[in-house]
């Protein structure tokens, strides 16, 4: 039987990646729905990407939902939180970042926690609060944290996630 048998194709899919969005406000979910898919496009096609998005209000449904969602966030490979104004603190997002700490037990693979926070124009005590959360949040996890301050128009430059996207993918190859 001929070597190339044993060899796969060079398009065949060599693992998954799972990605998690959640958003605060709408415009926030198109920030979020942009991000997730830059990140699938960023790992190509060797990587079958699945994706989950849900609002915040959600986490408070029932019970049930809230453990479903946890469960989807705590797996996800890249955990995306998107806020899109900056007006008021979000201690609602705090404390459901806070309790995804329990439920991320036993991932060898450090992920990403991407933060999409408001816009460059609105540094504000609350933007700053929100930041060093996510820094505690993220290390409580271990995960990366990314952080972008986005615009009111959807903008398709992916370039500040490549080298964060890259750096999971090879853990997750290396793993």
């Amino acid at each position: 039987m001929p070597v190339e048998a044993f060899v796969e194709p060079e398009t065949a899919v060599s693992a998954r990646l799972r990605l998690f969005s959640l958003y605060v406000d709408f415009a926030a979910s198109a920030h979020a729905r942009q991000t997730a898919s830059a990140i699938a496009r960023l790992a190509g096609p060797h990587w079958q990407t699945s994706t989950e998005m849900w609002k915040l209000d959600s986490v408070t449904a029932s019970d049930a939902i809230r453990k479903m969602i946890n469960d989807d966030a705590a797996e996800a490979d890249a955990l995306i939180v998107a806020v899109g104004s900056m007006n008021h603190r979000e201690p609602k997002l705090v404390e459901w970042l806070d309790s995804l700490t329990a439920w991320r037990t036993g991932c060898l693979v450090p992920g990403l926690l991407v933060g999409l926070l408001g816009d460059e124009e609105s540094r504000s005590p609350e933007l700053e609060w929100t930041i060093q959360q996510l820094i505690y949040c993220g290390r409580q996890m271990n995960r990366e944290l990314v952080m972008h301050c986005v615009e009111g128009n959807l903008v398709d430059d992916s370039d500040w996630l490549r080298t964060s996207v890259d750096a999971l993918l090879a853990r997750k190859r290396a793993a």
